[in-house]
């Protein structure tokens, strides 16, 4: 293969499948960046969406992976922010930029989408986003945060007092935003004082923002230093109207562009010339430096027994020269008796750094030409000496395929280890694009920077962990293919020294789906006539795990997700299996492993994995732990081992963990109450766009249980669900206007609504709907009857009660004698309140035969030898009974008939996401 390969500009096939952890490459960087221009129902704004993608293109090339949102509506906002965490998981600094309308409230400062009205007093939390919720998500994954808010302008209040949390606060006079006291190693930065309006500015940029522009990329700049110059020119800027604001717990420094600092010179050179030589020339390696600095030398000791000359122009100690022509400088000798001879030179950057070398020029007896000078160090090539003409240096392309949020990959050794024509010397990051991070040796390196050839081996890259499939952006189907997971390759084209890549025709049931494509550029330090690449492409796609298996609104996830029932669990095995496999570093792989074991009935297996993702720190997989603790499906139930899973996920902006510990806070369900908290919980999740945690808002403002009643703020939050099309906002929403609760009484809209939710898998919609149909008299019993078992079967108790309850009086509806009793077992299996108590209770009045014929027939279902069914309960039953539920089988036949069935029905696989707690 190396013959091949040095035969021609190389292209090399290899995969990304080596990920380092996200904390073993230090300097990792995200940033959130928003600008909200184009206002529904406020005041319009006119620089914000320029000024955000004027900061986007600044913090890219100060090598942040930035998460972009223009003109974000209430779910485009909780989406992008959703995409930002993703992109976090432990890096060293996290930065927000906001540009557009903000509030500040009750001590709070709130991003406002351009769909918000802000038009009564229930509207901020609902429409609005707190600031401090998103910098506390930031703290828990970062090292060091930065929030940039160029958000100061008149605030757009609608009402004169709105609510933030149990507090109804006045907002009459408020101006700017309000300044927030940082916790350890967060900077906030305010684009004018607290409590003042900034400028819009005329120009297409704020004031702010367009002088951040210009300053943030100094080179070597701490950033409170930054901060220090960027106030005293916007001061000039605005004739001292807008002064920038920023309030400090750094407690590390941090630079926007730290330049590697190197300037590489051949400090010692010797040329050994034969006698009566002429002239000689003197070879001097080129000096080479990071950031692409200007270079230029000075000869601060001329020869005293010659000249030296650069073309025909003589050199003195006042001329200079371009770095790059340095090895065209000549010696002329100015007798045959000189012996030895002396010139020292100094390299000089732009920036003012300097270096010196010296090169000695020695008669030599033995030397019988001036062709061949000795070489000495040579800092083109490496520390090795190399010949006086080695073979040009050919381009290299190495393509490569990546499943993005596998963490940092590394370059193989075969790049520079299995050709004749490998880099050698030094290597400058040219070219990196902005959506790929670049580090060697464990830290994140910027363009312009210097790489050993040698320390390539050490390199790693990192596409985004944002998955653009734009058209433009697609790769080629060619014959080059980067190799993929399956380890397939195709055709290497060898037959030329140009780059080009010629295209595979395919057939189109064959051809691959076009990715993404991310390129990394590395160019010879020293500049040559030919320069010869290192060309990286990484072709980025999304592991079919991902797409098949993630779960939504998971802060870990790089896809969309699936809800449990809507899983292709065959396809979800397998793919998950692989890349838990492939990739053991990644927990959400695993986490999303166990989504597809616990989808298939293999709970067993489904709990080890989800166990092993928690451990690995994946909140998801922690949140659902906790649920299964809760309900005590395929684990003993301990509702109080739940709470720490769920602290852990809260911590880190999941809203179904912030939901799940909110409600637990409310309810006391394994903690001690803590209704304050509880409810600012759940309002977080609701922030984020969680419609349950908006349904359970509404449901305790309607019943006014733990919080003050108030039925035009219950309406705000069910509505806001319902519009989401969430079933248990459309339920609740069905029950006020089944109720005229806070609206005009309509039970037609009503009926709509439970049947809609119902339609879509909502577990008591059917009951609700059964409820209404026999209060209206709209529908016969049939009909009610199979709308009470589809909500039995979904897991509703009060569903499987009712049912009972209806085939006791329309016995003709039965399937069969014993499905009263299955209803009653059913029901009070689920262990809910009121309706298990009362169906517990009419159990007990069902005759014993009856109940053991039900016993004995789900053992058999079960697939266990319990002989003739006839409802007489021996020790040959009961052993079974034992084995099935892997316990000691209840003596009371009613009791047993309940575990047994409630054990069958978890084993259907129920939406155990939709049964609330």
């Amino acid at each position: 293969m190396s013959g091949a390969l040095a035969a021609c500009g190389l292209i090399l096939l290899l995969a990304l499948s080596t990920a380092l952890a996200a904390d073993g490459v230090s300097g990792r960087r995200a940033a959130l960046v928003i600008g909200n221009t184009a206002y529904q129902h406020l005041a319009p704004l006119p620089n914000p969406a320029n000024d955000a993608d004027r900061i986007r293109e600044v913090l890219e090339r100060a090598n942040f992976e930035v998460t972009l949102g223009k003109d974000l509506d209430k779910k485009g906002l909780e989406e992008t922010i959703l995409g930002f965490l993703r992109t976090l998981n432990d890096g060293d600094v996290a930065l927000f930029y906001y540009s557009g309308h903000a509030v500040q409230v009750g001590g709070h400062n709130f991003m406002i989408p351009v769909d918000a009205t802000l038009a009564t007093s229930y509207d901020l939390e609902v429409q609005a986003y707190n600031m401090s919720s998103l910098l506390e998500y930031m703290r828990e994954t970062s090292s060091l945060q930065i929030a940039i808010l160029d958000a100061c302008r008149d605030n757009p209040f609608a009402n004169n007092s709105y609510y933030v949390g149990q507090a109804k606060v006045a907002v009459e006079g408020k101006k700017g935003l309000a300044s927030v006291a940082p916790q350890d190693g967060t900077l906030i930065v305010y684009s004018t004082a607290p409590d003042r309006v900034a400028l819009d500015g005329n120009d297409g940029l704020s004031p702010f923002t367009g002088t951040f522009a210009e300053y943030a990329l100094k080179p070597n700049v701490e950033v409170r230093k930054l901060l220090s110059d960027i106030r005293a020119e916007v001061i000039k800027r605005t004739d001292g109207r807008q002064t920038p604001w920023d309030a400090s717990s750094l407690t590390s420094s941090f630079f926007f562009v730290t330049r590697q600092n190197l300037l590489i010179i051949e400090d010692m050179r010797e040329v050994r010339v034969a006698p009566e030589t002429k002239e000689v020339a003197l070879r001097i390696s080129p000096p080479i430096t990071s950031g692409n600095a200007e270079l230029t030398v000075n000869f601060t000791k001329l020869p005293d027994q010659g000249t030296l000359w650069l073309g025909d122009q003589q050199l003195s100690l006042d001329s200079k020269i371009a770095a790059d022509r340095i090895e065209e400088v000549m010696f002329k000798p100015a007798s045959a008796d000189m012996t030895a001879d002396e010139v020292r030179y100094t390299v000089t950057t732009d920036g003012g750094r300097s270096a010196s070398g010296i090169v000695r020029v020695v008669v030599d007896n033995k030397a019988v030409a001036e062709a061949q000078v000795k070489p000495a160090l040579n800092i083109q090539q490496g520390d090795e000496p190399k010949p006086a003409a080695p073979e040009p240096a050919k381009p290299i392309l190495v393509a490569m395929a990546s499943d993005i949020g596998t963490g940092f990959a590394a370059m193989p050794e075969e790049v520079v280890r299995s050709t004749s024509a490998a880099p050698t010397g030094w290597l400058r990051l040219e070219k990196r694009d902005p959506e790929t991070q670049v580090a060697v040796d464990g830290k994140i390196v910027s363009e312009g920077d210097l790489i050993k050839a040698e320390d390539i081996t050490k390199l790693r890259i990192r596409p985004s962990l944002k998955l653009v499939a734009a058209e433009d952006d697609a790769t080629p189907v060619t014959e080059t293919v980067a190799m993929n997971t399956s380890g397939s390759t195709g055709k290497v084209d060898t037959s030329t020294d140009s780059m080009e890549v010629k295209p595979l025709p395919l057939p189109a049931d064959k051809a691959p789906a076009k990715e993404p494509l991310r390129t990394v550029v590395l160019m010879p330090a020293v500049k040559t006539a030919a320069p010869a690449p290192i060309t990286i492409n990484v072709a980025v796609s999304v592991n079919e795990c991902d797409t098949l298996a993630a779960e939504p609104l998971d802060v870990q996830a790089v896809a969309d997700g699936k809800l449990p029932n809507d899983i292709d669990v065959p396809r979800a095995l397998t793919a998950c299996k692989a890349a838990a496999e492939q990739h053991p570093e990644v927990a959400r792989f695993k986490y999303q492993y166990a989504r597809a074991l616990y989808a298939e009935g293999n709970f067993k297996e489904a709990l080890t994995e989800l166990n092993a993702a928690s451990d690995a720190g994946h909140v998801r997989a922690s949140y659902l732990l906790g649920r299964l603790y809760q309900f005590g499906a395929a684990v003993e139930r301990d509702p109080a081992k739940a709470i720490p899973l769920f602290e852990s996920g809260a911590k880190r902006g999941d809203p179904y963990s912030q939901y799940a510990l909110g409600r637990a806070l409310v309810t006391g369900l394994g903690t001690k109450p803590d209704i304050d908290r509880g409810m600012a919980m759940v309002a977080s999740a609701a922030e984020s766009g969680h419609t349950y945690a908006m349904n359970m808002l509404g449901t305790e403002y309607l019943s006014g249980q733990h919080v003050a009643k108030d039925e035009a703020r219950a309406l705000k939050f069910i509505t806001e669900s319902s519009d989401r099309n969430d079933v248990y906002g459309m339920v609740l929403l069905g029950i006020l206007y089944r109720d005229g609760a806070g609206v005009q009484k309509d039970t037609k809209h009503a009926a709509e609504l439970f049947e809609k939710a119902r339609a879509m898998g909502h577990p008591y919609a059917g009951r609700l709907l059964a409820r209404l149909a026999e209060r209206e008299n709209t529908a016969d019993a049939a009909t009610i009857s199979t709308w009470y078992r589809e909500s039995a079967e979904r897991g509703d108790a009060w569903g499987a009660f009712y049912a009972a309850e209806l085939l006791k009086d329309n016995p003709t509806l039965q399937k069969d004698n014993g499905e009263i009793a299955r209803l009653y077992a059913l029901s009070a299996s689920f262990n809910f309140k009121d309706a298990s108590d009362q169906a517990k209770k009419a159990l007990g009045g069902v005759d014993a035969l009856t109940i053991g014929k039900e016993v004995q027939l789900a053992l058999k279902r079960a697939g266990q030898d319990v002989g003739e069914i006839d409802g007489r309960l021996g020790p040959r039953t009961r052993q079974a009974a034992s084995t099935v539920l892997g316990t000691a089988a209840p003596r009371n036949s009613g009791e047993l008939l309940s575990d047994l069935l409630h054990k069958e029905w978890i084993e259907t696989r129920p939406r155990l996401d939709m049964l609330g707690s």
